[in-house]
């Protein structure tokens, strides 16, 4: 009698073992979250013109340039940090404008200017965006990472 109710122990522990470490947890960041978590350094910034290929201009930037921080806060602030190094000592260290998102989070407004979100996960913000001048196309893709 004991080693049966011992063995329906068992039995029921690993049923319940099994079910409690399939169930799967709702970790799952909103954009906004994502957005904000912490400061952004600008790793590619592509352009192209008409059908032509992208080309990223980021490796020709200043160091000084490079340097610098997208911060996102939840209360919709945008801060642009000069970061360590500034090309022009008398410019402020930072600089704020608002932000938001747009089309049902497709979309991020930056001081009223709309981008593209192509990509928003833990370490990696990419936004497009497309201007007609002069009956020619461009395009602008900025690769951004924590």
């Amino acid at each position: 009698m004991i080693k049966l109710q011992l063995k329906t122990l068992c039995i029921v522990l690993l049923v319940f073992t099994a079910f409690t470490a399939c169930k799967k947890k709702n970790d799952a960041k909103s954009k906004t979250q994502l957005l904000t978590q912490s400061a952004w350094l600008t790793a590619k910034y592509e352009e192209k013109v008409n059908n032509g290929a992208f080309v990223d201009d980021f490796p020709n930037w200043d160091a000084c340039d490079k340097d610098d921080k997208t911060i996102f806060a939840a209360n919709n602030v945008a801060t642009l940090d000069e970061g360590a190094t500034k090309c022009d000592p008398n410019a402020p260290q930072t600089q704020t404008g608002t932000w938001s998102f747009g089309d049902n989070e497709t979309k991020l407004v930056l001081n009223g200017e709309n981008f593209t979100i192509e990509q928003l996960d833990e370490t990696t913000l990419v936004v497009s965006r497309v201007d007609v001048f002069l009956g020619d196309t461009y395009t602008t893709k900025i690769t951004l990472r924590h």
